[in-house]
Order: structure tokens, then C-alpha cells, then sequence
């Protein structure tokens, strides 16, 4: 990440770095420091977005922040001012409370449920294993000859929801999923998407 900032700066690029996970960093994915890797720490040219709702279960109340060079944040403060104001008093008040709440049984049940998935996808799909949030981007086998879009279909046969990769690039060649459910939800849900990945009916997986 640190190359790819000083690229920026040598481009005259402003580098956006989202950390709306920053909370959610497995011990497998921190620094030396124990710290989640951003490349703002090493060079202040970057815009940094972090945000409060997906770490304390608050997504609801938009809150978040951004932080970077002085004159894009003076900006950013004139369209906030003259556009929104400004978030809810009551709910600003509110959040600093969240900074007391532990994390880390959290942290440590999606590390359990991301075990979960790099289990049941072994041998079976290719997936880079997460280290940290709650998404899992598995490619589909090309001896299936679906496009990621197709496979969502037949997950959806299946009572699964998955989302189609073609929502986040021009190549639909993956799913993404979600493990942030309960274990017993998601332990059915694997088995239904690894039963289709091995070609196997989806009307059959949900009975």
C-alpha cells in the first residue's frame, strides 16, 4: 500500500483510502505494530474514510469521518455546511459511548466464521482468505461455465443469498458472500453453495 501511495504522489493522484473496517482486522492481517496496515500512516497526502456503523452496529446513523490534506478537508467542509449541516447532535453525542465496547469476541467470532468458509470452499473454489470484515469473493470454477451472476441465480434457487461479482467490476467471475450470521445459518449455507459449485442441482441442495 505504501508503493501505491507514493505512485499517487509522484501522479499528482489523491489516494482514497476506505477503512470503514478498520475494527474489524483479524490478528492475521495487522502490522508489526498490531495495527491495521494503512498507507496514511506513512504519507499525509492521503484521504482516509472511516465510519462508525458498520463497527458498532449503528449503520443506520450515517456517521463517519474523513481525514487528509488540510485543503481537500477545507472542501469537504464547505459542501458538508452548505449541503447537510451536519449529522444529528444527539446521535454525535452518543457514539463516543462505543469506544468503550470490546471488540475483540467479535472480532474473534468472524475469524471463526471465515474459517468457516476457506473449509467449506476447499478443493472446491478459489478464495483469497479474508483478514478481516465479513465478505468472502470466490471465484467460480470455470468447468461450471457460469458468470458469477448466473451462480447467484442458482444459489438463490437454493435459499442462499450471494451477490453477483459483475456488481463491483466488468468481470462477472465471482460471487461474494457474507458471514455475518449466525454460525448454524451459515454452516447450511456453505453446504448449499458447495453442493452447487459441484454441480449439483440447487432444487435438490434445498430439500
Amino acid at each position: 500500500m505504501d508503493a501505491l501511495a507514493r505512485l499517487c504522489r509522484e501522479r499528482g493522484v489523491v489516494l482514497i483510502s476506505d477503512e470503514i473496517y478498520d475494527a474489524f482486522v483479524f490478528p492475521d492481517g495487522l502490522d508489526e505494530q498490531g495495527r491495521m496496515p494503512s498507507p496514511a500512516r506513512n504519507d499525509p497526502s492521503v484521504l482516509v474514510i472511516r465510519g462508525f456503523g458498520k463497527s458498532y452496529g449503528c449503520t443506520g446513523w450515517r456517521l463517519g469521518y474523513a481525514a487528509g490534506p488540510a485543503p481537500i478537508i477545507d472542501q469537504m467542509r464547505k459542501l458538508q455546511q452548505f449541503v447537510y449541516v451536519c449529522p444529528p447532535t444527539p446521535l454525535q453525542m452518543a457514539i463516543p459511548a462505543a469506544f468503550e465496547v470490546d471488540l475483540s469476541p467479535v472480532v474473534a467470532s468472524y475469524v471463526r466464521r471465515r474459517n468457516m468458509v476457506m473449509e467449506a470452499f476447499d478443493g472446491v473454489a478459489e478464495v483469497p482468505r479474508p483478514e478481516g470484515a465479513f465478505y468472502a469473493w470466490v471465484r467460480v470454477p470455470e468447468e461450471l461455465g457460469l458468470t458469477g451472476t448466473a451462480l447467484t441465480e442458482l444459489a438463490m434457487q437454493a435459499n442462499v443469498i450471494v451477490i453477483p461479482g459483475g456488481v463491483f467490476s466488468n468481470a462477472d467471475t465471482h460471487i461474494r458472500l457474507s458471514y455475518a450470521t449466525s454460525e448454524a445459518k451459515l454452516a447450511q449455507g456453505l453446504g448449499r453453495l458447495r453442493a452447487i459449485f459441484r454441480g449439483i442441482d440447487p432444487e435438490k441442495v434445498r430439500e
